[in-house]
């Protein structure tokens, strides 16, 4: 899961999935609602998910 929301966070993450959703036919603006509406629930993960205790 921590892959996963670091990779959420990269620029080039969000490019490639802009990419395939307008070749699978998908208005811009459905790429771009769908685009933020994983990051914000990436963030909201971010913000619950506990951190690991240091030892």
């Amino acid at each position: 899961m921590k892959q996963f929301l670091k990779r959420l966070r990269e620029p080039s993450t969000w490019a490639g999935i802009s990419a395939l959703g307008l070749i699978f036919g998908l208005p811009p603006g459905t790429v771009d609602l769908a685009g933020q509406v994983i990051a914000g629930v990436a963030g909201l993960v971010a913000v619950l998910a506990p951190e690991k205790a240091q030892s």
